[in-house]
């Protein structure tokens, strides 16, 4: 028997092994339950977590785009405590007909019993039913107590656990049939045909193949595959009303229509529209109907609906039944195809996503960069010549701390795997294409972009389309001038970097919380008015930025803007492939949530430091110093007291007059924590230090003249 397994569960590319026994793995002891599934998650594990399911493409994981085609397998999870002395004995009562072939311990000591069967054709939609099925035919639910129904899921990977033994034989073929006929009898195919009496289906049959059906035409039948193999008896399909239900991978897939096996003359006649493109193309919210039109769901007036589904071929005549096919139509439309909400979900392919309890109908429509075939350097000149003379470099290339962040998000879109990453802050001269690199490359890479610049700085509410791309731009045209208006845009910031859901206004809905995962990129100039924007690099924000300067000497002449994004997207599928190839240097990768060390240039956070509108705070510490040398004159030369003692202290020397904006308590609390996170990498900023543990924090400011303003410069 195949299974097929992934080394982690960020793994995308499946392996293949046929005896668990030989695929057995040590694997670390943990000391809690996060910490082994952090490592079942981590890209860097070597493990076995198998499957009985095959996808499609058989070499990649089974997801939304790579749905089931082949079962191999029954799993079932039990998640209560087993008397390990008495699980055999209780398996060989409760499975008498239908023995497991395996019996395994997983991670939580639990018991796992694995039935083996053999290579089963199956589908998307008729997956869910067979397991069910299997589910009563091997009575899983009163095996033991704490069956987990999540284990039969197709997308369900399980640890490899430990301590497998066999217990007995694969599943009995005839079995396994059973239960991929009554699957197909409770979810019937979809076929463009209208069900064609038995009977002339049979004498067709007779006709075009002849002797090679033995026994009579009628649904629910099996025999050979009579329209593939002559003289073949050997039993491989079953009869439905519209076509073929197949079990032979022989016959290349499931099921097979009338109109394949008889012809499309044989069928014209009782040919109509295929209810799954029905199904694909029209949808419910319980008070309106929704046609899908160019990756957007617009309103359908029911009277249009029904003028369409007789343009498809569905007839009104109800033919001696309750309902019109028409009828049936709708009524599908409305069980089948039944959503709550109408949204993007870009890190997903699924065309119905639930989330938050909802159904929500994905009106995604982006298109990442499809990698190419060689990733070679030789194949993208121009970006890697503009890319590797463009970024100020200190003890790292800053180009790998950017070619790991952009790989990251790169494979979080293409792959559809949700995986937040840093805001990235371009900071540099005008004309060297910050704003090219913004778009160009990150946009176009990871399939398309939006300006946010208003929304970042709070100068609008949400806009819903930021949603529909994953990628969001501000460059420094739109400043957060204000004090309120940087507030708000770290707070933006922050929230936009660190919650993996934002605010979504659906067009027919209210608000609604949608997964997004995608990137902020501020592209800045060098200067006051727009380093206002950076979000204050306290300790809060530091792991939630990267930011990099542009070098002077950076490539100035481009060529005509037409030619130049020719050139670019020519090359992109190149870049993409070195990056999902390339393996980022591990000294910058460490342990980040983020999948690399946030980088902030040494120059970037010093001018954000002085243009922070919290920098005023400054001017208070300079002046309670030059007032506490005077005044209080401590022996070792440290002002220590409360946030008030220094407020207080402040007036005092002011002769009882405020001083600045010292009579703003919070506005001084926050940026005394900024210039204390600064002064940690800045020698000219004057140390200062909070201590306290929980009932508040005592402030310790360091008074020495060398820290005063106009010494330091003096002294450069």
């Amino acid at each position: 028997m195949q299974y097929r397994y992934l080394k982690n569960l960020k793994e995308q590319k499946a392996y293949k092994f046929t005896d668990p026994l030989q695929v057995q793995k040590k694997k670390p002891k943990f000391a809690n339950k996060a910490k082994y599934r952090e490592w079942c998650a981590d890209n860097d594990t070597d493990h076995v977590f198998y499957s009985m399911v095959e996808g499609d493409n058989p070499n990649l994981r089974v997801q939304g785009d790579n749905p089931p085609n082949f079962v191999f397998g029954v799993v079932a999870d039990y998640d209560a405590p087993v008397d390990w002395d008495l699980a055999m004995k209780i398996i060989k009562t409760q499975c008498k007909d239908h023995l497991p072939t395996w019996m395994s311990k997983t991670q939580s000591g639990y018991i796992r019993l694995v039935w083996e069967h053999e290579k089963t054709p199956t589908s998307k939609e008729r997956y869910t039913p067979y397991m069910n099925i299997m589910c009563n035919e091997l009575s899983l639910e009163r095996i033991f107590a704490g069956f987990d129904r999540s284990s039969l899921k197709a997308n369900q990977y399980f640890e490899l656990g430990e301590d497998w033994v066999r217990i007995g034989d694969p599943l009995d073929n005839s079995l396994i049939q059973k239960a991929i006929l009554k699957a197909a009898m409770s979810k019937p195919p979809q076929s463009s045909e209208t069900s064609i009496p038995m009977e002339v289906v049979g004498k067709e049959v007779m006709k075009k193949f002849p002797n090679r059906w033995l026994g009579e035409f009628t649904e629910g039948e099996r025999g050979p595959l009579f329209w593939i193999d002559d003289g073949i008896e050997r039993e491989g399909c079953a009869i439905t009303k519209d076509g073929m239900l197949c079990f032979s991978d022989r016959a290349g897939k499931d099921f097979v229509p009338w109109k394949e096996i008889l012809g499309s003359k044989f069928v014209k006649d009782f040919e109509t529209a295929k209810l799954g493109d029905i199904l694909d193309n029209y949808w419910f919210n319980g008070t309106k109907f929704f046609k899908l039109l160019h990756g957007t769901a617009v309103t359908i007036p029911k009277e249009l609906l029904i003028l369409e589904l007789r343009n498809l071929g569905f007839t009104v005549d109800k033919k001696k039944k309750p309902i019109s096919e028409v009828e049936a139509a709708v009524i599908s439309i409305c069980n089948e195809n039944r959503i709550d909400e109408i949204a993007p979900i870009i890190w997903s392919k699924e065309r119905v996503v639930q989330t938050n309890s909802n159904r929500i109908l994905n009106s995604q429509n982006i298109h990442p960069i499809e990698p190419a075939d060689n990733g070679d350097k030789k194949n993208w000149k121009f970006i890697n010549k503009w890319l590797g003379n463009f970024f100020v470099d200190e003890d790292i290339p800053t180009i790998y701390y950017f070619n790991a962040w952009m790989k990251r998000f790169y494979e979080s879109v293409l792959y559809r795997v949700p995986m937040q990453g840093q805001g990235f802050i371009v900071v540099g001269p005008t004309g060297r294409g910050k704003t090219l690199l913004a778009r160009r490359v990150i946009g176009a890479l990871v399939g398309g972009y939006s300006d946010a610049s208003e929304y970042v700085s709070g100068q609008t509410a949400f806009n819903k389309e930021l949603a529909r791309v994953p990628c969001w731009c501000v460059d420094d045209t739109k400043s957060a001038a204000s004090y309120q208006e940087q507030r708000k845009a770290t707070e933006n910031f922050k929230m936009i970097v660190a919650n993996p859901d934002i605010s979504y206004m659906a067009k027919y809905c209210d608000d609604i919380s949608i997964p997004w995962s995608g990137r902020i990129v501020l592209t800045l100039n060098m200067d006051a008015n727009s380093l206002s924007v950076i979000p204050s690099l306290d300790s809060s924000n530091r792991d939630k930025i990267m930011a990099v300067r542009i070098r002077e000497d950076a490539l100035s002449k481009f060529p005509p803007n037409d030619e130049l994004e020719a050139i670019i997207l020519e090359e992109l599928p190149f870049y993409a492939k070195y990056l999902l190839d390339w393996n980022p240097p591990k000294e910058i990768i460490g342990k980040s949530r983020y999948g690399v060390k946030s980088f902030i240039d040494k120059e970037i956070a010093s001018a954000a430091y002085d243009n922070s509108s919290r920098s005023s705070v400054v001017e208070v510490v300079e002046f309670l110093a030059r007032g506490a040398r005077e005044y209080v004159k401590p022996e070792d030369g440290i002002w220590t007291g409360l946030l008030g003692d220094l407020i207080a202290a402040v007036e005092s020397f002011n002769g009882g007059r405020t001083y600045g904006c010292s009579n703003k308590s919070e506005f001084v609390r926050r940026g005394l924590l900024i210039i204390e996170e600064a002064c940690k990498t800045n020698k000219h900023i004057r140390p200062v230090k909070s201590l306290g543990r929980g009932g508040g924090k005592l402030w310790q400011i360091d008074i020495s003249e060398k820290y005063d303003i106009n010494k330091i410069i003096d002294n450069e």
